[in-house]
């Protein structure tokens, strides 16, 4: 992967920063000075073999790895070899909010810290991920925008810090920090450089991986969960339920005459009426409840944790909220729709997925056949 025009792994020496503060000649010289030299092949001897080793091993483990849960402990374990550090830390970019949040810190209990958030710009390692370059801080006392906090809730006390960011494509991705380094030479900055950007490939196959998974259990039209999503969920939850001596309901939701709005306008128009429905049913739940699109102008919610009585209460609420306001008004229409709706509960109705599925879809039929727009718990 090419990273600044640099052959990879080679560090950019015009790229790397340091405070006022003069750093030792040695360092001076690397960092410092943009000379056309090879600081990986000429600082490399200064390594052990067990630290090449273990570069070799980060980078295969690293890049092999696919699944975020997994990708993280692989990192923990391989980098800790290679870091000759008091302790450091990964933090990942929250491109939602554009701030940066600990992914990974070593000896350091992550849900002390797991709640800061640091702002582009913000920190050493906000100001890494802004600029996009690596920051070399020997004394943070001379350095103007180093972040305090976190030595205060940790009650350790940081002195000296590399940041190195972590860029694909030209796009910040994170920050490798590596607190108290016990080196600071050319040798270790060319690893940091060529482990950030094995992890920049490793997070972005790990993105990509999670979006084609999301793509698999996703519904098209309504970006609600599909039924490839729904029984090995469902398993999953009632499983836990029952393992917890918990409840766990059901609900089935049918709209109401929803083929008369697809005769009338289209199906074009019928699509977007559904996709508008199932936003609505989406922010009636949270998790670890969740909304499946099953089927043509069907949906079920799955509700772990809820009994009976619940369950009517949020079937309740969806019913209004999908009743609440015309559809395809930005289209040129004023279309009301309505639902009706059904419950079965774990394990007061049934014992089973295959039971309470089909008792929930019987109270749903219920209330189709009496009168529509309506929540029926129909027991066996």
């Amino acid at each position: 992967m090419e990273r600044s025009g640099r052959t990879h792994g080679e560090p950019d020496l015009d790229e790397i920063e340091t405070p006022d503060k003069p750093m030792r000649k040695k360092d001076q010289e690397t960092c410092a000075q943009p000379r056309q030299i090879d600081p990986l092949s000429a600082d490399l001897n200064d390594l052990s073999l067990a630290q090449l080793r273990a570069c070799v091993d980060v980078s295969k483990a690293i890049t092999a790895e696919l699944n975020p849960d997994r990708l993280i402990p692989t990192i923990m374990e391989k980098v800790s070899k290679l870091l000759p550090s008091e302790n450091w830390s990964l933090f990942l970019l929250d491109e939602a909010s554009q701030t940066l949040k600990f992914e990974i810190s070593v000896d350091i209990d992550i849900e002390t810290v797991k709640n800061f958030r640091l702002a582009l710009g913000q920190g050493v390692a906000g100001h890494a991920a802004l600029t996009k370059k690596v920051l070399v801080i020997e004394d943070v006392s001379q350095c103007d925008f180093f972040f305090d906090q976190v030595d205060s809730v940790t009650g350790r006390r940081t002195t000296s810090l590399i940041c190195v960011p972590i860029l694909y494509a030209g796009r910040t991705m994170g920050v490798l920090e590596v607190v108290n380094p016990k080196r600071m030479d050319a040798a270790v900055l060319a690893l940091l450089n060529l482990l950030s950007d094995y992890l920049a490939i490793a997070i972005e196959n790990t993105r990509r991986y999670k979006l084609v998974e999301e793509m698999a259990v996703r519904d098209s039209l309504t970006g609600l969960y599909n039924q490839r999503y729904l029984y090995p969920a469902l398993q999953r939850h009632l499983s836990a339920c029952r393992r917890n001596g918990r409840p766990l309901s059901l609900v089935f939701a049918d709209m109401d005459d929803f083929k008369d709005v697809v005769d009338r306008l289209g199906h074009l128009n019928g699509s977007r009426a559904l996709s508008e429905v199932a936003q609505r049913i989406a922010a009636c739940v949270s998790e670890p409840a969740c909304a499946v699109a099953y089927g043509g102008d069907e949906f079920l919610l799955i509700l772990p944790e809820t009994d009976r009585a619940q369950a009517l209460a949020v079937a309740d609420h969806v019913r209004e909220a999908i009743q609440a306001t015309p559809y395809l008004a930005q289209w040129g229409h004023q279309v009301k729709l309505t639902a009706s709706f059904g419950v079965a509960t774990f394990p007061d109705d049934a014992e089973d997925i295959a039971a309470l599925l089909a008792l929930a879809d019987k109270a749903m039929f219920g209330v189709k056949t009496s009168g529509k727009n309506r929540v029926d718990a129909n027991q066996p």
